[in-house]
């Protein structure tokens, strides 16, 4: 019965890491990645939608070079129309999500835009943390771990 779980467990991270291997290789084919939109000369006046880290703004030109937050992860020069009349005025190093139309091969013209400061934006990810020991409370409220035959195993209601 053991070896019949072994030999089954084995199949089944072989069929995944494979899995895994097929989806790699397939996804740099497809081109629906921002990466294959940026560099693509058929997909020009297209509306695009980037987040990522301001790295660069320069008030002159009235635009922003903005760090990807998706691969490529490279950097884009975006094109934003009165800067200085925004109600929030973007800092470096605050996240924005900017949905616009792709004019040139690397720049985009914004229309639509949110800003976030980066303590706002990891704090996203920092308040969600209380929730994990309750998780686990409810988790194993009703689970238990044998170590006899290393499963989680239902707990009997009486127990």
């Amino acid at each position: 019965m053991k070896q019949n779980r072994k030999i089954l467990g084995i199949i089944l991270i072989a069929i995944l890491i494979l899995l895994m291997l097929y989806s790699s290789l397939e996804h740099s084919k497809k081109g629906f990645d921002i990466l294959y939109i940026f560099e693509d000369y058929e997909t020009q006046d297209s509306k695009i939608l980037v987040t990522g880290e301001i790295v660069e703004i320069n008030h002159n030109n009235e635009t922003i070079l903005l760090r990807l937050s998706e691969p490529p992860y490279t950097l884009k020069k975006i094109k934003i129309q009165n800067l200085e009349s925004l109600d929030y005025i973007p800092k470096k190093g605050d996240i924005a999500e900017i949905f616009g139309i792709k004019n040139e091969k690397n720049n985009i013209t914004a229309e639509k835009m949110l800003f976030f400061e980066r303590w706002k934006h990891d704090l996203i990810y920092i308040r969600s943390l209380p929730a994990i020991p309750f998780a686990l409370y409810l988790f194993f409220r009703s689970w238990r771990f044998n170590k006899k035959t290393y499963r989680f195993e239902w707990r009997k209601e009486n127990a």
